[in-house]
């Protein structure tokens, strides 16, 4: 019997329950706990992207008589839709690697569009994928720009940067077309052109011969986009989306991932950071996914916990993260309020 207090009996410490995002993993690996929340499970799997990958993994789970049957029903009109967007997106960059073939244009790809051609059959994808993306030499841009635009493309206005002619659209597909003719600034210059004659391989697909990056390259491309490119570090919310790739990645044994050279690129502290972040939290949520420990620092525990904790406190996290917008509108405000006054201040005399 608990001993009594002054105000009332003493409780034992209660251990908290998985979290929504740790539920949605066990779901993702097929363990499905014995009670689910199936509205937020749907909601946390739409905002990271795997909602067509629960719903395979719940298909092929020796629950899957447990599970909601609306919750299932909502899950397959999800993974139909997706497999009918990914066989469309595969029929227009086979239209487009088609007609670049044609000029003698060799088309890479990155991100994405790797992974459908890789599959045997698009709708073997659980992958939800935004856009199309093409890496080209930059003295292919115009020829490839011309290309793009006989097939009916045009270019979204203010879509141009340093490594992008731009992004190209049509009215009847379903997918932007992204061309790079570099990797995004924010990847810091940690792929250099040495890494893509390296790291880039040929494969056939569809008649053709397409360059893309190998296993190796594609982890650096993912935590650099995830954690540099679109900030995971500093937003600290977890993407599960980015994280099935790489635990896909690391279970291929034959084309193993170097992570001697991955972990060489940890001399960039943003990407070391970023690295030991998706390491911590790959092996915490798939424990049995060959993910290496990665470095270990006090800054990425912390990164790491926060990480968590936003995971379990989803409107904390969202609050907190406004919070940060609106320091960071803030600061801004006031470093152009200074630098007004000091423009419009009279020159001192003497």
């Amino acid at each position: 019997m608990a001993a009594a207090t002054p105000f009332g009996p003493r409780r034992g410490r209660q251990i908290p329950g998985p979290s929504r995002l740790e539920v949605l993993v066990a779901c993702l690996r097929g363990e499905v706990p014995d009670r689910v929340d199936w509205d937020a499970i749907i909601a946390a799997a739409n905002e990271n992207l795997v909602a067509p990958a629960l719903h395979r993994a719940l298909q092929g789970s020796d629950r899957v008589s447990d599970v909601d049957t609306e919750a299932l029903d909502y899950l397959d009109a999800v993974d139909s839709a997706n497999q009918e967007r990914n066989r469309r997106l595969t029929e227009q960059l086979a239209e487009i690697v088609a007609a670049s073939d044609a000029i003698g244009v060799r088309s890479g790809l990155i991100k994405g569009a790797v992974t459908l051609c890789e599959a045997a059959d698009p709708a073997d994808v659980t992958r939800m994928l935004y856009d199309l993306d093409i890496l080209i030499d930059s003295s292919d841009g115009e020829t490839v720009e011309r290309v793009l635009g006989e097939l009916g493309y045009r270019v979204f206005e203010d879509s141009m940067t340093s490594y992008s002619p731009g992004s190209f659209y049509r009215a009847d597909v379903v997918g932007a077309v992204d061309v790079h003719q570099a990797l995004p600034d924010r990847f810091l210059g940690l792929v250099t052109a040495a890494d893509l004659e390296r790291h880039m391989v040929e494969i056939a697909w569809n008649g053709t011969i397409l360059r893309v990056p190998d296993a190796s390259l594609r982890v650096v491309m993912n935590i650099a986009h995830e954690m540099l490119h679109d900030r995971g570090v500093f937003t600290g919310f977890v993407h599960l989306r980015y994280l099935l790739e790489l635990i896909d990645l690391c279970d291929r044994p034959g084309a193993p991932v170097d992570w001697d050279w991955v972990k060489g690129k940890c001399r960039s502290r943003r990407f070391a950071l970023g690295f030991e972040l998706q390491c911590r939290l790959a092996r915490h949520l798939f424990p049995e996914a060959a993910f290496p420990r990665g470095p270990r620092t006090r800054a990425g525990w912390l990164l790491y916990r926060r990480c968590l904790l936003k995971g379990r406190f989803h409107r904390f996290g969202e609050l907190e993260w406004q919070l940060i917008l609106r320091l960071r509108q803030t600061r801004a405000w006031l470093w152009l309020r200074r630098s007004s006054r000091a423009s419009r201040a009279p020159p001192s005399s003497g």
